[in-house]
């Protein structure tokens, strides 16, 4: 009875994990294939046109292309460069000594490198995406809940323990002493640089003169930040809906051997 019992809720797990995760992300590339890129300016028409017919906290779901900024740049904790965003992460790496028996039962011990996140950060401002042609730019917070951003990892350096006097943040960190010892740092920043270009799909929203991104109201749309192209953005689903469907299948034919070889 155990065995048809996993088999069956292998099968149905493998059935739901297909139909629902693959139909989810063919469903955000119809989003993004049929709706048509907006410049900013006829954009900003849109909204003031309805905001002059009454029609305040109108709202308009919209697909933009431009170049990233910010009105007031921030600059990254660890390569101090001015970016229109960035999520950096420092890790201690260190050594530990783990015991483990072999296929013989004979007990052995070695040693293995870990690392522990201890601090992470983001930036807080908003990014500006500016229309090339018109110079018009909205703004976007990314830090919104339901926001599926898209960053590059513009900084990665592993500092050995012995010259981190030479940074300030490291002086005044505090963290735990880990395993046997501590090797060393790793800094790592995923950032969106000025003047990158982005992909935006979203709500926009007028707030007196300045247009806002907002997280659709219907969940079920694509909210998206990110430095791929249009294109890169499609194929991404796609291969994230293929993916699923081969472990779909697995599953459904692992519940199936389940059911018959072990009864």
């Amino acid at each position: 009875m155990l065995p048809f019992i996993i088999g069956g809720i292998l099968i149905i797990g493998g059935g739901i994990l297909g139909f629902i995760v693959s139909r989810k992300m063919k469903n955000k590339n119809i989003e993004i294939k049929f709706l048509k890129t907006i410049p900013v300016s006829e954009l900003k028409e849109i909204l003031t046109s309805n905001a002059e017919a009454g029609l305040e906290g109108y709202r308009h779901y919209s697909e933009l292309k431009g170049k990233a900024g910010s009105d007031d740049p921030e600059k990254t904790p660890y390569s101090n460069k001015e970016v229109a965003y960035y999520n950096a992460s420092l890790y201690q790496i260190y050594e530990e000594t783990e015991t483990y028996r072999d296929e013989k039962g004979v007990t052995h011990r070695r040693v293995k490198k870990s690392q522990s996140l201890i601090s992470s950060q983001k930036s807080s401002n908003l990014i500006t995406l500016k229309d090339p042609a018109s110079g018009d730019k909205v703004y976007i917070d990314a830090g919104q809940s339901g926001l599926k951003l898209d960053t590059l990892k513009t900084f990665s350096k592993f500092e050995p323990s012995n010259n981190a006097r030479k940074y300030s943040f490291l002086q005044n960190l505090k963290f735990s002493a880990l395993g046997s010892r501590t090797l060393g740092f790793k800094m790592i920043e995923n950032t969106i640089p000025l003047g990158q270009s982005l992909y935006l799909l979203g709500e926009a929203l007028l707030e007196g003169k300045k247009i806002n991104i907002m997280r659709p109201r219907d969940s079920k749309k694509p909210f998206i930040l990110s430095v791929k192209s249009e294109d890169d953005i499609v194929r991404s689903n796609n291969r994230s809906a293929n993916i699923a469907l081969v472990f779909a299948v697995l599953l459904a034919l692992a519940g199936i051997l389940i059911m018959i070889f072990m009864r």
